[in-house]
């Protein structure tokens, strides 16, 4: 699910603290959004953290404690830098033939290759870009469909599905969920 515009401004503010630094705030409003509840969602999301009550204990200033604080996640960095990377070109890359595998939408591909790119560059942590590289080498086109199909290591999968849960946050969950549909439930 794609995040609200109150939730990208709140992770928005989270972004400009220095890492590691608690942004914090007493209700019902502060800036331009309704903090408790937005701060909560993006917490929610993983991408922020919550202080525990000792937390918020020192953080008090003149024995005035705040109602809440929170502090960017690693992931929330990673999200802010992939929206920022969105205006990229997308480079192009030959597929190779593969074996069978999973299905992955041809805009999806797009994404994955763009999300490489940035990777291999240095500007978007948490990408494991030589397995990424190696899914898409494989990247084969379907036959009479928008699709191409997948053969990977698990390594590879777990690249395409980070590049393409950090899409779901940012633009369009769908390629997320097509992929997700195809791998077995972890229950």
């Amino acid at each position: 699910m794609t995040l609200r515009r109150d939730e990208w401004i709140v992770l928005e503010d989270l972004g400009d603290y220095p890492e590691g630094a608690w942004m914090t705030g007493t209700r019902p409003l502060e800036k331009r959004y309704r903090a408790a509840t937005a701060v909560r969602d993006v917490a929610d999301r993983g991408l922020c953290d919550l202080a525990p009550d000792d937390v918020l204990d020192g953080l008090a200033i003149a024995h005035s404690r705040p109602e809440w604080a929170a502090r960017i996640s690693p992931l929330g960095r990673t999200v802010l830098t992939y929206r920022a990377l969105q205006e990229n070109p997308v480079p192009t890359m030959e597929p190779a033939p593969a074996p069978e595998g999973f299905k992955v939408r041809g805009t999806d591909v797009d994404v994955l290759r763009s999300a490489l790119a940035a990777a291999e560059a240095g500007t978007l942590a948490g990408i494991d870009a030589p397995a990424l590289r190696t899914a898409l080498a494989g990247a084969v086109p379907v036959s009479g469909s928008r699709q191409h199909t997948l053969t990977t290591s698990e390594e590879g999968l777990a690249a395409v599905v980070a590049v393409l849960h950090l899409e779901s946050l940012v633009r369009d969950s769908s390629g997320y969920h097509h992929l997700l549909r195809q791998l077995p439930s972890s229950s």
